[in-house]
């Protein structure tokens, strides 16, 4: 929740927000740069923000947000951006899901920027690579969307078993989601069978566009 915006005297401008972190609160600063638009104090507003390290994923997460939830999709490639804050609040002016692509800290990062700015964070995580996905959880102490694609045993066991090691059980809202919406174009024969982390993808996308409708009715 953003609780103040300054403008320093150099002309650039901060936020100060408040985070719940399981039962307690985190006040973190933002900076967004020489940021000229008018901030609105709800911040993202529970928008989806998707973040992905694999950009040849993002068809599969944007075919799971506009099919679950007709959502349109602004993409921020966040990677050597200095001020990912004002990279989301301006993607948020054009679509109501944002997906990022970036990879290790600025994964991270983007995951907590977009939490203290009121949105919320989807993380796609590469459940079938724990180093990739240990270095896009690393330090991102905030609460997060985390969905996992609905599979028939014993994938599903595998996936639970992945899931509680990675910590994403404790403080984390993880939700299991039916993939095949994002993945219809697949259908037919002679398909490949999609991996693990594209069904999370394909979940991921699903779970967003959901989001994203539910914010539309409540407007």
């Amino acid at each position: 929740m953003i609780r103040t915006v300054t403008r320093l005297p150099d002309g650039s401008v901060e936020i100060a927000a408040e985070i719940a972190v399981g039962v307690g609160t985190r006040q973190v600063r933002v900076p967004l740069g020489r940021f000229d638009r008018e901030i609105d104090p709800g911040g993202l507003r529970n928008m989806p923000v998707v973040v992905l390290s694999d950009p040849g994923l993002e068809p599969t997460v944007r075919a799971g947000a506009q099919r679950a939830g007709r959502a349109p999709l602004a993409r921020l490639e966040l990677e050597g951006v200095e001020f990912p804050g004002a990279e989301l609040l301006g993607g948020s002016s054009i679509a109501e899901v944002l997906l990022v692509v970036a990879q290790g800290p600025a994964a991270a990062a983007a995951l907590v920027v977009a939490r203290a700015l009121g949105g919320r964070p989807l993380p796609v995580i590469a459940l079938d690579d724990p180093a990739s996905a240990n270095a896009m959880l690393r330090e991102c102490d905030v609460d997060l969307d985390v969905a996992v694609p609905s599979v028939d045993e014993p994938m599903r066991a595998l996936i639970r078993e992945t899931v509680e090691q990675l910590g994403l059980f404790i403080g984390h809202h993880v939700v299991e989601v039916d993939p095949r919406p994002a993945l219809a174009d697949r259908v037919g024969v002679g398909a490949d069978a999609p991996s693990v982390h594209e069904l999370t993808a394909a979940a991921t996308g699903v779970l967003a566009g959901r989001l994203a409708a539910g914010n539309r009715r409540w407007r």
